[in-house]
């Protein structure tokens, strides 16, 4: 039997307890059966460094969560940790401020290549590519140190999630968020972009307005089992915009009640979406 390959996944510090719905999703679409997954986070440690870099030692590569702010600065100080330990080894930055800014986040020389956008295709087609030796030429959605050069691949597309595997909730520690956040409060995400094009908000510019949202049935059933596991009080929908289409809404609440999920909700409006 083949053994698989380690993916180590590192969300940096933050001040909030929202569980790390980002590196969920592209490490629950790696194929379990060739990538062992270990999501690191750095709320969660007592010395998130040395557990990176213990994780790190026999791994494939390191992909971390890059949220525009003060994060990014336990992002450099993790990558140039791990390249000193591992020159070979290749670190991925994703989220927020790579996708703003991929060449931006190129000009830190620890960092290898920034996906942007939704990165669950993007990341494993990376993965695939670090695992047969080869380098990222053509992967769409990836900015990447080509040699000397930082090269710029053609965009991804957005693809409907409902296409995409479930989040496996077994990658990270619920019990540690519940515990943190004094509540058993689930975080969850539905859907993915924005139809608006607000001028402070990243959103329309990196997924270019595009939106896709989980059917309701399918949502009815994932927290209906999630709900059998973990026992949680309430749901937190990080959608960007929860109440894009009330038809789905009203859907989405009739599948909680067909399943008997008495749990509260909370989700994201625009204020003209409250009548």
């Amino acid at each position: 039997m083949t053994a698989r390959h380690k993916i180590v996944l590192y969300n940096p510090q933050a001040v909030f307890w929202t569980m790390p719905l980002g590196l969920l999703a592209v490490g629950s679409a790696l194929d379990p059966a060739r990538y062992e997954v270990k999501i690191v986070d750095a709320r969660l440690e007592r010395d998130p460094m040395a557990t990176v870099l213990a994780e790190a030692r026999e791994a494939l590569c390191v992909g971390m969560t890059v949220l525009t702010g003060s994060p990014i600065w336990d992002a450099i100080a993790v990558s140039r940790a791990v390249k000193e330990m591992r020159p070979d080894m290749p670190v991925v930055w994703g989220g927020w401020q790579p996708s703003l800014f991929p060449q931006g986040c190129l000009s830190e020389p620890s960092v290898d290549a920034a996906a942007s956008g939704q990165g669950e295709d993007t990341f494993a087609e990376m993965v695939e590519r670090f695992a047969s030796g080869e380098d990222l030429r053509g992967v769409a959605g990836v900015t990447w140190r080509d040699g000397e050069q930082i090269a710029r691949n053609q965009p991804r597309s957005t693809r409907d999630v409902n296409e995409l595997p479930a989040h496996n909730y077994d990658l990270i520690r619920v019990e540690d968020y519940f515990a943190r956040k004094g509540q058993r409060q689930l975080d969850y995400i539905s859907s993915i972009g924005c139809r608006f094009r607000c001028a402070f908000c990243a959103d329309p510019f990196v997924y270019n307005r595009a939106w896709f949202g989980l059917n309701a049935e399918r949502m009815g059933e994932e927290l209906s089992s999630l709900w059998q596991r973990y026992r949680y009080t309430e749901i937190s929908f990080q959608d960007e915009t929860f109440f894009t289409h009330r038809e789905r809404v009203e859907d989405v609440a009739h599948a909680f009640l067909q399943r008997g999920l008495k749990v509260a909700w909370t989700g994201t409006m625009r204020a003209d979406q409250g009548y």
